[in-house]
């Protein structure tokens, strides 16, 4: 009897082992850098990669080995180290095999931003802003000793079908050992910086707590309200949405020209704006100091208000032939964005003093270059040149200009600048 139970435990300890080697062996090749480790979320979200997210992170026997094998016998660490030792909990909690939490807020975002109109399958990363995090609780400082450097940030993705900016909420991101673990991934919102961020955040909790207190029939009695005004079931399609009055009856629903609910609206849904060009501008630079570019922006308004609230443009890129398309869009915070048509590469820029200063990222392989764009006079002849490539759509494809380069041959749909030139002469 005695020997079945040995045989057994041998057994089962084998099990363990197993068990533990194969979870360590999915830890090859593990991130070294932020960045690197920023790739690895970027992948799991684009493939909706449940498992490999499961696997960014430390298993508690990882992390308990760490406590149980430390050769620092300083007393400072001592200490640290007893407090683990005395409650395991704080190392479980970084484990999503015993923390159901992390893996629920990775499918929680990516939930939501299916919800806010994201293509998953076609993001990439912009760019990520981190920070250290400074611990307040003598309970977690213990952990210093195995991670101690903890940070959180903000990683921001850009969806190339939606061409829409969008700003994730990461945390626990740990360096232990020299390697990135983690990134619990919080919340996600269309933001292009770290302001509107808090800006829809703040206007979604405060949009929780008002409907939190609306009873059901509150909203039952406002829908009825609205049946009866017989309100067309396509408002929403023309710009309108229902907003809770904040000076009337919570019963009273009004509309409202503002997107109450930040729900994005397909452009072939929205009503045409009537536009009207009002200036022009031509720059030229480099990009690293090295490459040759030109830049021509069309500023336009929109005849209902008088207001400048559009833009197009062009630009050409080292020794392209031909000019690419691009669609451009002006933040609240001054930050400028060019993107190609189809989508390329992107520009995020900052205009003083005439000057154009920023960065530009190839969206296929996340590689940049350092732009700086002065601008420039230019002649009659090629201002109404470009013109005409834009108002009859004779630009280049963005990404087939890059293959026919090699391959030496040209789209039909573009325009052989030279050529356009020798038109204008005739």
């Amino acid at each position: 009897m005695k020997f079945k139970q040995a045989l057994l435990l041998l057994l089962l300890l084998l099990l363990g082992i197993k068990e533990v080697s194969a979870r360590r062996h999915k830890y090859h090749g593990l991130p070294r850098t932020e960045a690197e480790l920023m790739k690895s979320v970027i992948t799991c979200l684009q493939n909706k990669d449940t498992a490999a997210y499961y696997y960014q992170f430390p298993p508690f026997d990882t992390l308990w080995h760490l406590v149980m094998h430390n050769n620092d016998n300083s007393p400072e660490v001592m200490k640290a180290l007893a407090i683990l030792k005395e409650d395991p909990k704080i190392l479980i909690d970084f484990d999503p095999h015993y923390n159901p939490s992390i893996l629920g807020h990775f499918a929680y975002v990516l939930q939501k931003g299916e919800d806010s109109g994201i293509h998953w399958h076609n993001i990439v990363m912009q760019r990520f802003e981190v920070q250290k995090l400074e611990l307040d609780h003598s309970a977690i400082k213990g952990y210093e000793v195995i991670a101690p450097e903890r940070f959180r940030g903000f990683l921001f993705v850009r969806d190339l079908i939606g061409r829409q900016t969008f700003c994730i909420t990461i945390t626990e991101i740990q360096k232990i050992k020299g390697f990135y673990f983690g990134g619990q991934l919080l919340n996600i919102f269309q933001a292009n910086n770290i302001d509107e961020y808090f800006m829809k955040e703040e206007f979604e909790k405060n949009y929780i707590a008002k409907m939190s207190m609306i009873d059901s029939s509150d909203i039952r009695a406002s829908l009825d309200s609205i049946k009866r005004d017989s309100l067309k079931t396509d408002s929403l399609k023309n710009g309108w949405i229902y907003k809770l009055s904040d000076t009337t009856n919570k019963n009273t629903i009004k509309d409202s020209s503002k997107n109450y609910l930040d729900v994005n609206i397909a452009d072939d849904e929205k009503p045409k704006l009537r536009k009207e060009v009002v200036d022009r501008k031509y720059y030229e630079g480099k990009f690293d100091e090295d490459i040759q570019v030109e830049l021509f922006v069309r500023y336009m308004k929109n005849l209902s208000n008088g207001k400048i609230a559009f833009w197009d443009g062009l630009y050409k890129i080292g020794d392209q032939e031909n000019y690419i398309k691009l669609e451009i869009s002006k933040s609240a915070d001054g930050l400028w964005e060019f993107d190609d048509d189809p989508p390329l590469g992107s520009m995020e820029l900052r205009l003083k003093d005439k000057t154009y200063t920023g960065t530009w990222t190839n969206n296929e392989n996340q590689t940049g270059y350092d732009v700086v764009l002065k601008q420039a006079p230019i002649a009659q002849q090629k201002l109404e040149m470009l013109e005409n490539i834009l108002e009859k759509d004779l630009t280049t494809d963005s990404d087939q200009d890059s293959k026919d380069k090699n391959k030496g041959k040209t789209k039909k749909k573009r325009v052989n600048i030279e050529a356009e030139r020798g038109n204008d002469t005739n």
